[in-house]
């Protein structure tokens, strides 16, 4: 995998190519061969562009504080990451996965922002989340079914360590080609999550797609934590 990882420090900006020794974990690993190298400029153009009109927002002030290309299963993804600081795992962030024609495989914004507001009913989350995919997706559309609408919580950790819990109404549906989409609609009705071309391995009863919004999944990955029990993906499996 490739990376590129940003320090926002007072008056200047810090950008590491490759190893990100001196702002967090090391990663000296050489880009895979069919992976094509970050580039902070094209990941930025890609972004606007895909956000465009969808209604999805990076907090104000939210700057990108690391850009990586990885797999999302065969397929080669852009991960861009938003904080309002430093690039910290378990904090408050925004992050956008997209293919290299700037599909939107994922998006996520998790902030203090709305923590312990009542929720949308299920009817109504529906229609949110179906509407935004129409948006967002619409060619996507017509192969959804739902399969259920529930509460979901995320947990956040501020800079003075306290946990907020982050809950949203999410929308799970199955495509027609087999795979997995879900839209976690947020109290005000705006999007918290959204994935799709999710794979599920029913052999392992895990998922089967890496999971680059998830910061527990991440830490696996690169070796600064454990791996998260199924129903979280296998963060050594190769793609």
């Amino acid at each position: 995998m490739g990376r590129i990882a940003t320090a926002v420090v007072t008056g200047a900006v810090l950008v590491t190519v490759g190893t990100a020794a001196a702002v967090y974990a090391a990663d000296d690993t050489e880009p895979e061969p069919d992976l094509p190298e970050p580039d902070m400029q094209t990941a930025q153009q890609l972004e606007t562009a895909a956000l465009e009109g969808t209604g999805l927002e990076i907090p104000e002030g939210w700057e990108i504080v690391d850009v990586r290309t990885e797999h999302h299963d065969e397929r080669a993804v852009h991960v861009i990451r938003h904080q309002p600081g430093d690039y910290r795992l378990g904090g408050p962030h925004a992050t956008v996965v997209l293919d290299q024609e700037g599909t939107i495989l994922g998006f996520t914004k998790l902030s203090e922002e709305g923590a312990g507001a009542a929720l949308l009913d299920e009817e109504e989350a529906e229609k949110r989340a179906f509407d935004f995919i129409h948006t967002v997706a619409p060619d996507y559309l017509g192969g959804l079914s739902v399969n259920f609408v529930q509460q979901h919580d995320e947990t956040v950790t501020t800079d003075d360590g306290a946990e907020i819990t982050v809950s949203g109404m999410k929308v799970k549906m199955h495509h027609e080609d087999g795979l997995y989409a879900w839209v976690i609609v947020g109290p005000d009705g705006g999007v918290l999550t959204y994935e799709r071309d999710i794979a599920w391995d029913s052999g392992e009863g895990r998922r089967g797609t890496q999971m680059w919004l998830h910061d527990s999944w991440i830490a696996a990955y690169e070796g600064t934590g454990p791996q998260p029990a199924p129903p979280y993906a296998d963060a050594s499996r190769e793609p």
